[in-house]
Formats: structure tokens, sequence, C-alpha cells
């Protein structure tokens, strides 16, 4: 299967148009950074060459990032999510994050920090060209979550995980990261019920928040494998 890229600038800003087109203000900050967001990637992919060039560009300047997210954007560790085919507006909203605080990871904040505007475009864009490797799940978990998916998560990730509304691409998402990054929206949730500090929160959102703090271990593994099996949009 060929990559965005290598099927031509035409297809590329059709496919990105589609992933950010439907992007609501409740994925961002306040309106002007959803607008600003947006623009970037917008200005960039509706021009072919511009976007080729981007692709490059970000190819070239994700050596740093391929250590633990993978040459491609399929990550080399379980822990640390694949950004290959995610949403390239998702992708510059978390660089964001990381740069301004709102995220907080040693290694991420100090990247981000270092990178330009344009570098963080053509860092989304070229990761949003890549094709997912899905891993395999056990059949029997996965459909114990189908159940969960559909009640817990489907509203803002979508039946089929690619996102809605400018959610996040979870579809064949890490197993081990999606587990780990569930039981911290989850701790976060129940630390704020208990009128407790929360040590070193990493990354807080409520709506994640609201539906994961009920969810038991179990759950979270279920629903781990169910996302892993969930096929990634064919580019």
């Amino acid at each position: 299967m060929k990559s965005m890229h290598q099927r031509g600038g035409t297809w590329a800003v059709l496919f990105i148009a589609a992933a950010i087109g439907g992007a609501s203000m409740t994925a961002y900050a306040n309106e002007q950074e959803r607008q600003e967001i947006l623009g970037r990637i917008q200005q960039v992919v509706t021009k072919p060459e511009a976007y080729k060039a981007a692709i490059v560009a970000g190819k070239e300047r994700s050596v740093l990032c391929g250590y633990c997210h993978g040459v491609d954007g399929n990550s080399t560790k379980p822990d640390i999510p694949n950004l290959a085919g995610q949403n390239p507006a998702y992708l510059l909203q978390q660089v964001e994050k990381f740069a301004d605080g709102r995220r907080i990871n040693f290694v991420m904040q100090n990247l981000a920090k270092e990178f330009t505007m344009e570098d963080k475009v053509n860092l989304s864009l070229y990761y949003a060209s890549q094709k997912v490797r899905q891993e395999e799940a056990d059949a029997e978990l996965a459909a114990k979550g189908r159940e969960l998916f559909s009640h817990t998560c489907q509203r803002c990730h979508g039946i089929d995980g690619h996102g809605e509304e400018g959610y996040a691409r979870i579809a064949g998402q890490r197993q081990q990261y999606v587990q780990t990054t569930l039981k911290r929206f989850r701790e976060n949730a129940r630390n704020k019920k208990a009128n407790l500090s929360v040590d070193e929160v990493k990354r807080s959102n409520e709506s994640m928040e609201m539906y994961t703090q009920f969810l038991s271990d179990d759950d979270i593994e279920a629903l781990a494998a169910h996302i892993a099996t969930l096929r990634p949009a064919s580019l």
C-alpha cells in the first residue's frame, strides 16, 4: 500500500481535509488555537509542491523522534505511541502542548521547545503520511472490549477508531500505550474526586477522565486489545 505522498498531492489533500475538516473546538483549548492549527496544516496541504517538500523536511527533522517513535512513526517501544497515520492537526496540537507545558514529558518538552512552527507542521504531515503497522491482539479479549468501546470511546474516536471532530486516531494503537494512558486518565479523575493533589500529572483531559474513572484494569486491557484490532484508514 502506497503512502499519501507516493500517491500524489491531490489524494493527500483529500485525505487530510477529511481528517481535519470537521475538527471541533472541544478538541482544542480555544477557537483561536483551533483556527491557527488547522490553518497551518491547510496552508501546506492545499499546495502539492509545498506538501511534498514538507514530507521530505519532516522526515529529515524526525531523526531524534525516531529513537522512540520509529523511523516511519511505528513505535519501537510498547509504551510509546505510534504516530504513523495520525491526524496531522492532532499531532501538531500535541507538540504545541508539550512546548507550552500543557503536557509533561522531559524529553518531549525539550524537543518541542526547539522546533520551529515549520518543523512542527512538517513533522505532523510526515508522520500522518505513514502507514500504521498493527500488532496482534488476543481475539477473546478484543471481543470483550468491543462493547465497552461502543459505550466509552466511540462518541469521540468514531466507530472505527479513526477519530471524530479533531480527536485522535486510535485504531491500531499500541496496546501497552493505550493501557498506560487510560490508567493515567483514570487516576487523575480519582485523585481529583478525592480532593487530592495529582502528583506529576503528565496530561489531563476532562472527557477522558470522565469516561475512564469507573473502568477496571480488566476493562482497560480489553479496550486496548479491541483498539489494536481496529484497522487504520487505508492510505
